[in-house]
């Protein structure tokens, strides 16, 4: 049941993700009240756009994109912060959610010793990003204006701004992190039996899941925020 719910689940994120891309780049999708005619469109451009995103790169490519990034220019700390944090992260995903869904045993063996590693270097520096970051994500303690109708909510005119959707995916995701690494370390304790350990292991995973999600949409509203097109 989890594998298939996560598989659903990441791919809806990925198509919203894409669905987003897809109307910053064509800004007149915005006034559309045409679905149908939106909803072709947007097919039309994934089909044309997934090609492109699995072309293998120029001779380069990978490098001259990776040497671009925002991370390298950062000062020393947060720069490896912020690497314990992605590599880390990148890892427990990869290999919780593969395990989790293609072998029907789970994760074992020399993957789960460096999951645990990698694991403990995450909870390390999630809380380092918390301390440092949690400044530039609090939320503006400003009046949040009620819609005047539930027409406007169903026509979907009101929408959260960027900015405060990237904030609250930030705390989402620091909560579910918090939350993995609660439910990494609690098994460890004497005080759960069986039973206990069973509701310990949902737990992580679900949150795992949680934190997949918020990664994802954070990485596409702060990280690579697509931009409109000339």
């Amino acid at each position: 049941m989890f594998a298939i719910i996560s598989i659903l689940v990441l791919l809806a994120a990925a198509l919203a993700t894409a669905f987003r891309r897809f109307r910053v780049r064509h800004p007149s999708v915005e006034g559309s009240i045409l679905r149908a005619a939106v909803a072709r469109d947007f097919t039309g451009w994934l089909i044309h756009t997934v090609p492109e995103w699995l072309k293998k790169p120029a001779p380069g490519g990978w490098t001259a994109w990776a040497r671009a990034l925002a991370l390298w220019r950062l000062p020393l700390f947060q720069k490896w912060l912020l690497i314990g944090l992605y590599g880390s992260f990148l890892y427990l995903a990869a290999s919780g959610f593969f395990f989790a869904i293609f072998i029907p045993r789970g994760l074992y063996g020399f993957p789960l010793v460096l999951h645990v590693f990698a694991g403990a270097i995450f909870a390390v520096c999630l809380t380092m990003i918390a301390f440092l970051k949690a400044r530039r994500y609090a939320v503006s303690p400003a009046a949040v204006s009620l819609p005047a109708d539930f027409r406007s909510v169903r026509d979907l005119k009101i929408r959260p701004r960027t900015t405060d959707l990237a904030k609250g995916l930030f705390w989402l995701f620091l909560a579910a992190g918090v939350s993995l690494a609660a439910s990494a370390l609690l098994p460890m304790l004497p005080w759960f039996h069986y039973q206990g350990q069973i509701v310990l292991f949902d737990w992580h995973r679900w949150s795992a899941l949680v934190s997949l999600v918020a990664a994802m949409g954070f990485a596409d509203l702060d990280l690579f925020a697509p931009r409109p097109e000339a």
